[in-house]
């Protein structure tokens, strides 16, 4: 099918059977009425923690500033579990840091049938702290220097991008541009597919896909449904047990797209591994590829060498029950959608954010200008002066806290536990507003003004480090972070050094303007598309 057809089938496939979704939702609303009806909800007051009835702020965003509104750090509510929320940094940092193992989960999973809702991110006990081990030799610093080639080949692409439309006085198109970028990076340096749409009207079709992993909400769903949506356990309910398909956030056509073409590539890896043939590829999934075929030769190995041993006196083999470090072919395919999501998702969208900060604060944009004139030397940034860009490092920092990938991250309690007053029982949810936090202007004075300077080594210093947590903190530390931060500083360079950004009377928003940033599921984004000038250096 040609891209156009693909397209058209994607757009076709949106729009699930009325009276499907009318029946669906009946049936789930009396649920959902009869188990509120007659379910015991937890109290969080004899907890030491003041409740607070959330009423119809179902939706995250809505009760996260209803919340945060309050004059408690830590509040409590129910939902489908009790939850717990809080901007108590030294709480934070027990669930976070000293306590992980009893708060090493994250909670309610995503509610979909695509290998995603299997990826790392979403994994919990034992099997995310084996496929963490298997994966993180991926992203050690040896591997960003390898595949750092491939980040500057798509740099340079995304600079005579911009220089173009410096020539033709075109406004750049942000958020289209930097994903196509970050794609480009993702698909060559995990999976030795070329995505080569960079400055391109049409993604290509790995681009495309990524770029629709997730449902897009139409504006003509009716408000109940979209309420019904935001309580999990209805979710889930619709989605494994009815097998309905327009609960699942994932769209169909994604995953089918992204299973199709790993089951292929594993399949003639696999192949190639057990041959002995010499790798060509040196990415991410020949790393879990080659994993995959090493312990099952091993523990083929084990086997043989277990029947040869003498059987004890009740009968039974004297055979090891240590866990084994290998991964499925299935478990490969999640943490490759999981990874192809992330990589994308987070870095094209703070690489935009970052962009258009500068376009609004042309004084830093020259700053971070000269910056890159005193440190780098050649064409192609070193490793070594990329370490030394230390505002850009500011500004892509001070993006972050007013931008964070993620607005918020949820971890849940094996066991009570119990911090001065506040006791968290046994499966409650405990709720981090990532967003809030770092717009609490207890931490930082004039919170929605854009300020490098917040992110000096002397500022950083006298703030609590629970303050900035972009990618979270401790064990759980997103895996992809210095890999996000390479390609941010590259990009940056290739661009800034060449052009800068600005914002005028044609862009979006207009010079003098700011933009209203709205949330898909936990992401941010721009309401409207953001849109900016560009013009040489010396213009």
């Amino acid at each position: 099918m040609d891209k156009e057809g693909t397209a058209q089938a994607f757009r076709n496939h949106q729009a699930p059977d009325v009276s499907l979704v009318l029946i669906s939702t009946v049936i789930a609303l009396t649920v959902y009425f009869v188990i509120n009806r007659w379910w015991r909800r937890e109290r969080w007051e004899k907890y030491g923690v003041k409740h607070v009835n959330v009423g119809m702020y179902t939706f995250p965003e809505a009760r996260n500033r209803f919340l945060m509104a309050r004059p408690e750090l830590t509040v409590g509510f129910s939902s489908d579990t009790p939850v717990l929320i809080t901007r108590d940094l030294d709480l934070l940092k027990q669930i976070l840091v000293k306590d992980f193992n009893n708060f090493s989960n994250r909670g309610t999973p995503i509610p979909t049938k695509s290998p995603l809702g299997q990826g790392l991110f979403f994994l919990n006990d034992s099997d995310w702290k084996r496929i963490r081990q298997l994966m993180s030799p991926s992203f050690s610093t040896g591997k960003l220097k390898r595949i750092s080639i491939h980040v500057q080949d798509a740099a340079n692409r995304l600079s005579e991008v911009f220089q173009k439309c410096a020539e033709t006085g075109t406004n750049l198109k942000l958020l289209h541009t930097t994903g196509q970028y970050t794609s480009s990076i993702i698909a060559k340096t995990a999976f030795g597919v070329a995505a080569d749409s960079i400055g391109q009207e049409e993604d290509d079709q790995f681009t495309y896909f990524v770029k629709n992993i997730f449902k897009k909400r139409s504006k003509h769903s009716p408000i109940f449904l979209a309420i019904l949506l935001a309580f999990p356990r209805f979710r889930r309910f619709l989605t494994f047990t009815l097998g309905l398909y327009f609960p699942d956030p994932i769209t169909s056509q994604s995953t089918d797209y992204f299973q199709a073409i790993l089951k292929e590539t594993i399949a003639e890896r696999e192949v190639a591994e057990r041959q002995g043939s010499r790798h060509v590829n040196n990415d991410f999934l020949q790393s879990l590829v080659s994993t995959m075929v090493a312990s099952e030769e091993k523990t083929t190995a084990e086997d043989k060498s277990e029947e040869k041993k003498t059987p004890i006196s009740n009968g039974s083999m004297n055979c090891s029950t240590s866990p084994k470090k290998t991964i499925s072919t299935q478990e490969i395919i999640a943490q490759s959608v999981l990874t192809i999501f992330a990589a994308y998702e987070t870095t094209a969208s703070t690489l935009q954010f970052c962009l258009y900060k500068l376009a609004q604060n042309p004084e830093v944009q020259e700053k971070v200008y000269e910056e890159i004139l005193a440190v780098v030397e050649h064409e192609d940034p070193t490793h070594e002066e990329l370490a030394k860009l230390n505002y850009m490092g500011q500004v892509i920092d001070e993006t972050l806290r007013l931008f964070p990938p993620l607005v918020r991250i949820r971890r849940q309690a094996v066991e009570a536990r119990t911090y001065g007053p506040i006791t968290i029982p046994a499966g409650a949810n405990v709720e981090i507003p990532i967003k809030e936090i770092h717009r609490d202007p207890s931490h930082y004075p004039d919170p929605e003004v854009f300020d490098p300077d917040r992110f000096s080594a002397e500022n950083k210093s006298k703030r609590n480090p629970l303050a900035f947590i972009p990618f979270g903190q401790g064990p759980r530390l997103c895996i992809g972070m210095r890999l996000a931060y390479l390609e941010l500083k590259i990009a940056l360079v290739q661009v800034l050094r060449k052009v800068k950004v600005e914002l005028n009377d044609t862009t979006v928003p207009r010079k003098g303007e700011e933009i209203t940033t709205t949330y898909t599921l936990i992401f941010p984004r721009s309401k409207e598309p953001i849109e900016l000038a560009v013009k040489f250096r010396g213009e």
